[in-house]
Parts: C-alpha cells; structure tokens; sequence
C-alpha cells in the first residue's frame, strides 16, 4: 500500500499544513470582528492539523513497509493482507452504491441493506444476527437524526407513504 513515494507526499502534507496554519496566524490579526466563536481560522486550522497527520502517517508508513519489505516475505502474512484488502475493497464498493441509490430507494430500505453487506464482508454469517442488527441500527439511526437532530433523511420512493 505504501510507497517510496509516500516520503516525498508526507512531506509535502507536513509543509503544506504548516503553510495553511501561518496563513491563517496573519489573517487571523488582520480581522476586527468575526461572527463565530471559534474564530476565523478555526475550519482551517483543524485542516491543516488533519493534512499534517495524514503526512505523518504517510511517512511512517512508508517506513514500517519499506522495513517489512526488506525482511522475507512471509506467505501467510501476504494471504492475510489479500483477504484484509479484499475487505476493504468490497466495504468501499458496496458504500459507493449504497451512496449512488440512497436518494432514489430511500434511506430506511438501503441502510439496512449497507449494514448486512458490510457485516457480511466481516464475516458475520447467521442471518438472523445479520437482520436483527441490520434493522434495529437502522431503527435507531433513523430516530436519532429524523426525530433527535431532525435531518430530513432521504426516504426514496417510500415518501408516498411517509410523506
């Protein structure tokens, strides 16, 4: 997964969230007034620490691999982290759809639909376990952000319904 190249971008993240962070030291005199409690220079900064984390692991993973890759490689270990990307692959796959179809199937038949894919990749095989937390997330999810945060949630072709 990790590359030689991961150095050079690690790099280049660290010195770039440090630039986003100087930049936002010299607007952040230059403001009289802001509207937001956080300041101005807040969304940007938690960027900038985000885009600073990410180099660090970039480089650090960069380093681990190119230290693994210079011992022999083990079979196992190689099969292992097929069977893990294989996961990893499907998990994305299957979120990507489930992105695509949400606003046309609605959201109370595809997440439990997500859900029992995904508990299906991690190797969660009893249907009945399957489909009680499948629903019961579902269930849960939906009252919070419909009726707690009151986020309208795409209902898809059920909104006839539901409306």
């Amino acid at each position: 997964m990790f590359k030689h190249n991961d150095y050079i971008v690690g790099i280049v993240s660290i010195l770039l969230g440090l630039f986003i962070i100087a930049q936002g030291e010299m607007i952040e005199g230059q403001i009289v007034m802001s509207i937001d409690p956080a300041g101005p220079t807040a969304l940007p900064d938690l960027m900038a620490y985000i885009i600073i984390i990410i180099g660090v692991v970039l480089i650090g993973g960069a380093w681990f691999v190119n230290k693994a890759l210079a011992e022999k490689p083990d079979k196992k270990k190689i099969q292992d982290m097929v069977i893990e990307y294989k996961a990893v692959i499907y998990s994305c796959l299957v979120s990507v759809i489930y992105a695509m179809l949400l606003e046309f199937v609605g959201y109370l038949i595809m997440t439990p639909i997500l859900m029992a894919a995904l508990l299906w990749i991690v190797q969660i095989r009893k249907i009945s376990k399957v489909i009680k937390i499948s629903v019961t997330m579902t269930a849960i999810l939906y009252t919070v952000f419909a009726f707690g945060l009151r986020v309208k949630l795409p209902l898809g072709f059920l909104e006839i319904f539901l409306g």
